[in-house]
């Protein structure tokens, strides 16, 4: 492509940031035989800064880019580079989204002074802990996370935010992941833990720019197809779709995270009332097809966030009253039940010593391996099938070293096994399918351990609510040993394995949980 004889002006907020993200424009297009100059603008949004207010009342609004649009109209610029999450859904008339960018990090990053980590709590964040952002979406699904917390507005540029942080002026902060890494910020001082989905859902766009030029500008147009990224710009537009759907009512916190997983594209969204209520979630799986018109089902997703209908709920599991579940299903007035079909029995055991890992794949092996080994000898790594269980080791006050994630047994342990060694140690069921194990080709000392025993119930009442929840393919079985399916009944499954043994007991129309947690169930409850 020939370049232009006169340079592109590129207009640009003037944050350090937005100074990145126009210099790699500039790069780009240098690379491509492109001229390019920065035209910096102060937008409303950048003012606002200094102003006290919470950017929940400015984002997606147009505060950081409706003077970079007015320039634009008026021809005192060629290109506007933007942050996709802060862009309106619509353009003004005259203007055009001609490119996105490929995608850096789309996921949160909560930064902890070292003195305020917990690592026997959700998040790894003590108790009552102070924690700055002004985001209603991160607010909102934080609490749910830990309604102890204290949440409190956090402003300025992103080393700013950083600063104030080491001021000692928070506990902890929450920061976009992509605006820390373009900047290469020194976060060695501080905890880090990723907030990454399903756990917790990114703002619309995040990690994504956009490029904004003229409508009909045919020259601008060609050159914005060197900036272009398509599978970053279908999911990107995916997401947007749902935040435009969802506007016209009143300003709500919403995060929607799409991600591409071999032939399909997962969407999750979180939606709630306010930054203090408890957010709806909910997950869906475009077939290939669905995506060449989205619109339908986008709005279907959007429709039922949106609603009150409610419904009653059994759970199989015995769960304590602050279970993030629980809370979750009562904060929208669902009626919940709940109760394991299952015996469970310790079974004595000699510990294996001298082990480099331990590989925990439930909580129950943890509740059982602890009540009889106090200890893990030093230099011990432990590992944690999902969230869920790496929280149980948490509350022991252990250290987890290894976190799986997903629903795919044999891909967990495939990662797993990229970052083992040595002697490996399986405390399990006597049932166990030691589906990890099996995985495993790398690592090949591996010892089982046998810790309980777990019996399906043989008497199991017959349940009557709209949806049933199995935890696991024992409590399938012990219940549909007796009982059937009543018509009008939801299925959900929290697993792969707990799918499997209801489809071998001719159940059908099952949902099944992207991944064995809590957060997981509940997106597949509220569709």
């Amino acid at each position: 492509m020939k370049g232009k004889t006169t340079p592109i002006i590129i207009g640009t907020r003037g944050s350090e940031l937005a100074l990145w993200q126009a210099n790699y424009t500039k790069s780009v297009l240098a690379q491509n035989g492109f001229q390019a100059e920065l035209k910096i603008i102060k937008t409303k949004g950048d003012a606002t800064q200094q102003w006290n207010l919470s950017f929940d009342k400015l984002e997606g609004k147009g505060f950081f880019t409706k003077e970079l649009e007015d320039a634009l109209l008026a021809n005192e610029i060629d290109m506007a580079v933007h942050s996709c999450k802060d862009m309106p859904t619509e353009s003004p008339e005259g203007l055009e989204m001609a490119a996105y960018s490929n995608r850096a990090n789309p996921f949160d990053l909560l930064l902890i002074r070292k003195e305020c980590t917990d690592t026997s709590a959700v998040l790894n964040l003590k108790k009552n802990a102070l924690v700055g952002t002004s985001s209603a979406r991160r607010k909102a699904q934080l609490l749910a996370l830990r309604p102890d917390l204290v949440i409190q507005d956090l402003r300025g540029n992103v080393p700013g935010r950083v600063g104030k942080l080491a001021d000692k002026k928070y506990d902890a902060i929450v920061l976009a992941s992509a605006g820390l890494e373009r900047l290469n910020v020194d976060l060695s001082a501080f905890e880090q833990v990723a907030l990454k989905a399903p756990m917790f859902i990114p703002a619309p766009a995040q990690g994504v720019l956009a490029f904004q030029i003229r409508e009909n500008n045919t020259e601008m147009q060609n050159i914005c197809k060197l900036l272009n990224d398509a599978d970053s710009a279908a999911i990107t537009l995916i997401e947007r779709k749902i935040l435009h759907d969802f506007e016209g009512g009143c300003q709500m916190p919403l995060g929607v995270y799409a991600e591409k997983i071999q032939d399909k594209t997962h969407v999750w969204i979180s939606m709630a009332a306010a930054w203090d209520a408890f957010p709806k979630r909910l997950h869906y799986v475009f077939a290939p097809n669905e995506l060449k018109n989205s619109s339908v089902a986008t709005q279907q997703l959007v429709n039922q966030l949106k609603s009150n209908k409610t419904h009653s709920v059994f759970i199989s599991s015995d769960l304590y009253e602050n279970d993030y579940l629980l809370r979750a299903l009562r904060a929208h007035q669902y009626q919940v039940n709940y109760s394991s079909l299952i015996e469970f029995s310790a079974i004595d055991f000699e510990p294996i010593t001298n082990a480099d890992w331990i590989f925990f794949s439930s909580k129950n092996g943890v509740k059982f391996y602890f009540n009889k080994v106090k200890k893990i000898p030093k230099g011990t790594k432990l590992a944690a099938v999902n969230q869920g269980t790496a929280q149980a080791l948490l509350e022991l006050g252990g250290q987890v070293d290894f976190v799986g994630s997903g629903g795919d047994i044999f891909q967990i342990a495939k990662a797993f096994d990229e970052v083992a060694y040595g002697k490996i140690i399986f405390p399990q069921a006597k049932k166990s399918l030691q589906s990890i194990q099996k995985g495993l080709t790398q690592n090949k000392d591996v010892h089982t351990l046998v810790v309980y025993d777990n019996q399906p119930k043989k008497e199991v009442a017959l349940r009557k609510e709209a949806i049933l929840v199995f935890t696991s393919p024992i409590n399938a079985e012990a219940y549909f040993a007796s009982h059937e399916v009543l018509p009008m009944q939801k299925i959900i499954s929290i697993g792969n394995s707990t799918t499997k043994k209801l489809k071998e007991l001719a159940i059908e129309g099952i949902h099944t949980a992207f991944e064995p947690t809590h957060w997981a169930i509940l997106d597949e409850l509220f569709f």
